[in-house]
Order: structure tokens, then C-alpha cells, then sequence
């Protein structure tokens, strides 16, 4: 399977016009930006008008973009500066990379069902892992505690995603615990909105088997990637 890894400049020489409307294109609110710059990066995959989204991005600031895609993007409209590679990382096991990941990191809690849900033995609903931290503690020791538990609750995310696709995290620093509400891009002509918490999470892996963690990379980390989580990028460390 090919991808493709491209980087995305939202063009500021467009003219007058052009930078008239990029307050409304990428407004400062971060709810309203993460919703339109989601559609902003849809104008690269307009080539197939009833395709479902097959991509990853992450939203760099400023009208900058990185996208991984099963699809070529195409710059229809000119609207963009775009650099566009295949993405064919040669990986073997025992190789160091770094990497950075924009998350929405969940867990499936049975603490969030109700008794009727759990006498059912329903699966647990998928909570914020910071959340779901926090909430294990007394009310008056969450505020003490919070920079506490975004780290550990981090780590250990990030550690069980690499357990389950090939990889082991040797460092990481976690950073930017943050909670949007944002409309939802994917609910087209309709107003839902959700919260969704994010973590930048940054540091050095060991590659243990390429294949599945590969595929990891292609199907993108945690959830709401509609919001432009999930796409970690590599290098060689």
C-alpha cells in the first residue's frame, strides 16, 4: 500500500482578497479552526466527490498542514503551497526513531456506565484518559494532581499503543492537555458538537516489528482523527 506524506501552506500570496478571508477560514477560536481548517484539508481529496476520509493531518499553526494519505493529493484551486512525497519509511527491527504525536487518547471505562449498562456487561464507553485519571481521585486533590496524572496517564497510553503495534516507547515527554469543543466535520448538515481532549506527546521508540506498527501509522493513533489526531510523525533518531 502506498501513502503519501505531504506538507500544506495555506497560500498568503493570493492577494488582498484571498487574505481577507483567512480570519474566516482558520478562525483564532480553537473549536471553529479545528473544525474548518478538517475541511480546509478536504479540498485536497476532492477528486473523488463520495470517497470517506482516508487521511490523517495534523494542523502545525499559521495555514500549515501535514497529511498522511492513501491518496495523491491534488491542489485544485491553487489554494495551497504543496509538497507531496510517497511515504516508504525502510524499518527494521531495533531501529530508534523519534516521533511526535497530536493524540485525543481514550480509554473504555466501566465507571462511565450506568448500573443498567453494567449489570448488562456492556463494554466500558471511551473516556479521556486524563479524565478517567482524575476522576479516581478526591475532588480536592484533582487540582494538585492534574499535571501528575496528564503524565502518567500519557505514558501509559502511549506505552499500550506501542505494545499492541510493534514498538516501545523509550522516552516520552507529554505536553498540552487541552479540551475543544468543536463542531464535528464528519456530520454534514448537521450542528453536533464534541469535546474532545487532546496530548502532544513527543520522544524516542524502538521499532520491535515493522509490520504492524506501519499499519499503525496508516491507520493513525487514539481517536477523533477526524479533528486532526492520531498522525504521528517519525524520524531517525
Amino acid at each position: 500500500m502506498t501513502l503519501y506524506l505531504s506538507r500544506a501552506r495555506l497560500r498568503a500570496d493570493r492577494g488582498e482578497a484571498f487574505a481577507s478571508i483567512a480570519p474566516i477560514l482558520l478562525p483564532d477560536d480553537d473549536g471553529q479552526r479545528t473544525g474548518r481548517a478538517h475541511r480546509l484539508v478536504w479540498l485536497l481529496f476532492q477528486d473523488q466527490p463520495d470517497a470517506t476520509r482516508d487521511f490523517l493531518w495534523r494542523d502545525d499553526g499559521n495555514g500549515h498542514f501535514m497529511v498522511l494519505s492513501r491518496r495523491e493529493p491534488a491542489n485544485v484551486g491553487d489554494l495551497f503551497d504543496l509538497e507531496t512525497k510517497a511515504f516508504e519509511p525502510a524499518l527494521a527491527a531495533g531501529d530508534q526513531l523519534r516521533f511526535a504525536l497530536h493524540a485525543n487518547p481514550t480509554i473504555a471505562s466501566t465507571s462511565a456506565l450506568t448500573a443498567d449498562q453494567k449489570a448488562k456487561r456492556q463494554r466500558g464507553k471511551r473516556v479521556d484518559v486524563v479524565m478517567d485519571a482524575l476522576s479516581k481521585l478526591r475532588p480536592a486533590e484533582r487540582a494538585a494532581q492534574r499535571d501528575t496524572c496528564v503524565a502518567a496517564a500519557g505514558r501509559a497510553w502511549i506505552d499500550r499503543q506501542g505494545e499492541r503495534n510493534g514498538f516501545t516507547v523509550v522516552s516520552a515527554e507529554i505536553n498540552g492537555y487541552d479540551q475543544k469543543n468543536v463542531a464535528d466535520p464528519d456530520r454534514r448538515g448537521r450542528r453536533d458538537r464534541a469535546i474532545i481532549s487532546t496530548l502532544d506527546i513527543a520522544g524516542v521508540l524502538t521499532v520491535i516489528d515493522p509490520v504492524p506498527f506501519l499499519a499503525k501509522l496508516a491507520a493513525g493513533f487514539g481517536s477523533a482523527k477526524a479533528f486532526g489526531c492520531g498522525l504521528m510523525l517519525i524520524r531517525r533518531a
